[in-house]
């Protein structure tokens, strides 16, 4: 593949059960509306640009949502692959539905995230986490926290109790499809029964797979409650920001 290739994928299977009571209710959380457009639209129209691979961007759906197909079918037409996750069985192993459809770098979203702002140029072309530099110390509890030197990840901890000397961790990723591939042997969390990212990411480093760092600049909101929402809808008003 193309040394500079990148393809996108967008991570849609959430519920979004905690948005219940908005006009959101019942909808994937990836079509929850923030400032009138669905999560995954924004998502899409803000970050195409940086799709430069010749194979098509990868969507990851639940299982029967037929909404979020239609919505991105509407956008891209054919030019997308939209994959069902069969259960909600974690991020890592969603992103590894992606693999087979994978010819180059992997820039993953999580389709519960609002973005503007920009990302730091050159975007890697090996794996990286996204980190949020501008982000508050409340932030960073709300995603996870990763310990950096140099540009290279030392640690990660997924929702951290203190934010004091970590990196706000966020859900963009730029992932090689070798990396992605580790993740099939990754630990599963005993309790949820999900292979998560960070446990997984924190898998391929111990076996050598190195990790470095790109940043975000701007606002960034992870959407979970209907709190969260109100927030992006108002910080969103701020001046644009291409990403």
């Amino acid at each position: 593949m193309a040394q500079d290739a990148r393809q996108l994928v967008f991570i849609c299977g959430g519920k979004g059960t905690r948005l219940r009571g908005s006009s959101a209710s019942g909808l994937p959380k990836s079509l929850t509306e923030v400032d009138g457009d669905p999560i995954v639209t924004r998502l899409v129209k803000n970050s195409l640009h940086l799709h430069t691979s010749a194979s098509p961007p990868v969507f990851i759906v639940a299982q029967g949502d037929e909404l979020t197909p239609a919505v991105i079918r509407d956008l891209l037409g054919s030019k997308a692959v939209i994959v069902a996750q069969p259960s909600p069985d974690g991020v890592a192993n969603a992103i590894l539905l992606a693999l087979p459809h994978l010819t180059a770098q992997a820039l993953v979203f999580l389709g519960d995230i609002v973005l503007k702002g920009e990302f730091s140029h050159p975007l890697p072309t090996e794996s990286a986490v996204c980190i949020w530099k501008e982000a508050p110390g409340a932030a960073i509890a709300e995603n996870f926290g990763v310990v950096a030197e140099n540009g290279t990840v030392v640690s990660m901890v997924e929702k951290p109790a203190t934010a004091q000397g970590l990196l706000c961790g966020i859900g963009v990723y730029a992932l090689t499809p070798a990396l992605i591939a580790q993740f099939a042997n990754s630990p599963i969390n005993p309790v949820k029964g999900e292979r998560e990212i960070t446990e997984a990411l924190k898998y391929t480093r111990g076996l050598g797979y190195p990790l470095r760092t790109f940043e975000f600049s701007g606002v960034y909101v992870n959407i979970n409650r209907l709190s969260d929402k109100s927030q992006a809808e108002e910080l969103l008003k701020g001046p644009a920001r291409r990403i």
